[in-house]
């Protein structure tokens, strides 16, 4: 795959070409394997509201629900029920909504804050001013950022969301990287990136190694020679519907419950690695 012509693109032009080029496959498994513990834990378990998972998301605001419950709806309904521009292109409310659910999941217990629509600067092929589009991202200010999550409102597919949602990691890398050195720690060889893709309101989650050999191999439009394997792991529901059906809604949920988890295991390392060298 060395001869495959490579090109400075920001994220959102990448797709699967881009992936063969730079050596990376995506690998979906199963939740017990992706996982390190049971996802089948009742939502009471993790302080949040079981009415999340079982209340229709056209209730009414007066209705008798928790607040927090009821924004998380409101935002549900706003995202399932699509609006049309002035061109007259169906276009459906996602942002906000993929936002709350970070919120409403706890994603933001700590110094980190929820932001739209971020662009992070890519090196690539030595051109540095190439961006990664993020649709949403979990940041802390000194260490960067922690997580990201990719939404598809094209419908074009899984594929396609993946592959512009891997450079957004690989730019990640290089920020935090970055920050590291403007605060005098050394440079991280590997970091783990946890992601999410959404599809309408569908998540799946993965887990992106970004290593050095693959970030010097983006940098310099180079074949690494080292195979880079993302996880993915989806929501295990034969549901055709996203989260407006209560049935999926509460399963997609526990996943957001572990894996939040799951990635605050990866992002601690690189508060310890900082620590470290205070």
């Amino acid at each position: 795959m060395a001869n495959i012509i490579r090109s400075a693109k920001s994220s959102s032009n990448w797709d699967v070409n881009e992936l063969i080029a730079y050596n990376i496959t995506v690998t979906a498994v199963p939740s017990q394997q992706f996982f390190p513990q049971e996802i089948d834990v009742p939502l009471t378990a993790a302080g949040l509201d079981p009415v999340l998972a079982t209340a229709d998301s056209d209730v009414r605001p007066d209705a008798d629900v928790s607040r927090n419950t009821a924004h998380f709806l409101q935002y549900l309904q706003d995202a399932t029920t699509p609006y049309f521009d002035v061109q007259n292109v169906r276009v459906p409310s996602i942002d906000d909504f993929a936002r709350q659910v970070l919120i409403t999941v706890g994603f933001t217990r700590g110094p980190y804050c929820v932001l739209r629509r971020r662009s992070i600067p890519l090196l690539i092929c030595d051109y540095n001013r190439k961006v990664a589009q993020i649709s949403v991202c979990l940041r802390d200010m000194e260490s960067g950022m922690l997580l990201l999550l990719q939404m598809d409102k094209t419908q074009i597919g899984r594929s396609n969301v993946e592959a512009c949602m891997i450079p957004g990691a690989i730019a990640a890398y290089q920020l935090n990287n970055n920050k590291r050195q403007e605060r005098g720690l050394p440079s991280l060889d590997a970091m783990t990136m946890p992601c999410i893709t959404m599809i309408e309101t569908r998540p799946t989650f993965y887990l992106v190694p970004v290593t050095k050999a693959l970030c010097d191999a983006v940098i310099s439009c180079q074949y690494p020679s080292a195979r880079t394997e993302v996880l993915k792991c989806e929501v295990a529901s034969d549901h055709n519907g996203g989260m407006e059906a209560p049935e999926y809604r509460g399963m997609a949920l526990q996943y957001y419950v572990a894996f939040k988890s799951l990635a605050k295991s990866h992002w601690e390392k690189f508060f310890r690695s900082s620590l470290n060298h205070l």
